[in-house]
């Protein structure tokens, strides 16, 4: 095509005769639609010969001499933007109903609930990975197809202007905002900001006629949204003059979460696979979502008992020697770091072990709040914490084993013994790298039985 502009009415022509979008050249298929992004390191442009030469359909590209160059590259200015475009066109084309979920914690645990119990009544497109933000929300628009009966959406944002243009793409028929918690700081500013911004989504679906679901224990949510939204979940503790729809009892935390669930449907038991009290309110989400879908209590309990977490989210990982990682290294804030903390306190196993790393995007209230994560395990000797990352080395006493980087803690964990019967929680963001020491624990555990560890030196700062 020609290097003039193209608008969208005629770029939906162009996807709807080869739907399949691909971003990374390396990964195109014969007929697949490829778009040209910019990149802080690469530009998209520079492969899109290279997709075409691998049977790509088309190109949507940004550089003008390209579309010059070639008969099947498309020229827009912005290629991002037009791919938003051609996401929101997308999703006008169909009215299948799309729960849209959001919030500081568990929107991933959440959606994947949500899902899997949706999956047993409906064909479900629903966000993969972490597909959640302002690129891969629109590519998860853009597989919907024909056969899709509805659809769950993660939306991950952090800091202000992001979620109006989403919630636009994405027009939300339900809306979940799973609670309000000190992530992204450094972008929102505060606790009233990060609302203001997430509640932006649960708007659009409560002016086009929607319905919100509410997490009646999460008290911001609770003074923002009391009087407007329709379908209500929290702690069955009689707390509340408005009784929440649906009720969780707390039966059993450890090893895993068991819950009773009520509604006006009746009450219902169910044995999840996850670690931790907080995710009450994830169960609770997907119970609500299933039963506003017409799915039964006992169907909606047999779906969350069938998953088990394997994206470093609350995923426990069992070793020899009865060692337990519980991997929770995927993201970190103030209010998921203190939930995972506490549930480590309540493990059965006699040797309890919590390596923690920084949690990034806080701006000015870094520096506190990891004073305050420090000082909470300072008040329980009985648990050894190992730091990772430059805020927490920064900050820690001489005495605190605290370390720069993971490379400096793999060294002390291969020379250190790992007890038997002891259960570890790697908790911190995703870019201090935790997950790296998943293979290192697992060689540790397969070492001979030993019932206590030793400190190689008295020099604990790497």
């Amino acid at each position: 095509m020609n290097s003039q502009n193209i608008n969208i009415e005629e770029l939906y022509q162009v996807f709807l005769r080869h739907p399949s979008i691909c971003t990374d050249s390396r990964k195109v298929e014969k007929g697949d639609f490829f778009v040209a992004l910019p990149g802080e390191r690469v530009d998209g442009n520079t492969f899109a010969p290279a997709a075409l030469e691998r049977g790509a359909a088309a190109a949507l590209v940004s550089d003008p001499t390209l579309a010059e160059r070639y008969p099947h590259c498309i020229y827009t200015e912005d290629t991002l933007l037009a791919l938003q475009q051609l996401a929101r066109r997308h999703r006008e084309s169909s009215r299948i109903p799309l729960i849209a979920i959001t919030g500081s914690n568990g929107k991933t645990t959440t959606k994947e609930l949500c899902a899997i119990v949706l999956a047993q009544k409906y064909k479900v497109l629903y966000t993969e990975g972490n597909y959640n933000n302002h690129l891969g929300m629109p590519l998860t628009l853009l597989r919907l197809q024909p056969e899709h009966e509805i659809a769950v959406v993660e939306i991950g944002i952090n800091h202000p202007g992001e979620m109006t243009p989403l919630a636009d793409i994405a027009r939300p028929t339900h809306a979940l905002i799973t609670g309000i918690g000190k992530a992204h700081l450094e972008g929102f500013g505060s606790l009233e900001g990060t609302l203001r911004e997430k509640s932006i989504l649960a708007e659009r679906a409560y002016e086009s006629k929607g319905v919100v679901f509410l997490n009646l224990d999460d008290p911001l949510l609770r003074e923002r949204w009391y009087d407007r939204a329709q379908v209500t979940y929290g702690l069955a503790d009689g707390s509340y003059e408005r009784e929440p729809d649906f009720r969780a009892t707390i039966l059993r935390e450890q090893p895993y979460l068991s819950l009773r669930i009520s509604c006006s449907l009746g009450v219902q038991e169910v044995k999840t696979h996850l670690v931790g009290r907080y995710n009450y309110h994830n169960v609770l989400a997907a119970f609500a979502v299933g039963v506003t879908f017409g799915l039964t209590m006992p169907s909606i309990a047999n779906a969350i008992e069938s998953y088990t977490p394997t994206n470093d989210r609350s995923q426990v990982v069992r070793l020899p020697r009865h060692i337990s990682l519980i991997m929770d290294a995927y993201n970190a804030n103030p209010s998921s770091m203190r939930a995972a903390i506490e549930n480590l306190f309540t493990a059965p196993e006699p040797a309890k072990f919590a390596i923690l790393g920084d949690m990034l995007e806080l701006g000015e209230a870094s520096d506190e709040e990891h004073r305050e994560i420090m000082r909470l395990m300072e008040g329980e000797p009985e648990i050894t914490t190992l730091y990772v990352g430059e805020t927490f080395c920064r900050l820690a006493s001489p005495e605190t084993m605290a370390f720069r980087d993971i490379e400096g803690l793999r060294s002390f964990l291969e020379v250190i013994e790992v007890p038997d019967e002891s259960v570890w929680l790697l908790k911190g963001s995703h870019r201090i790298g935790l997950d790296k020491l998943r293979d290192t624990l697992a060689m540790k555990a397969e070492e001979g039985e030993t019932d206590s560890y030793t400190l190689p030196t008295s020099k604990y700062r790497y």
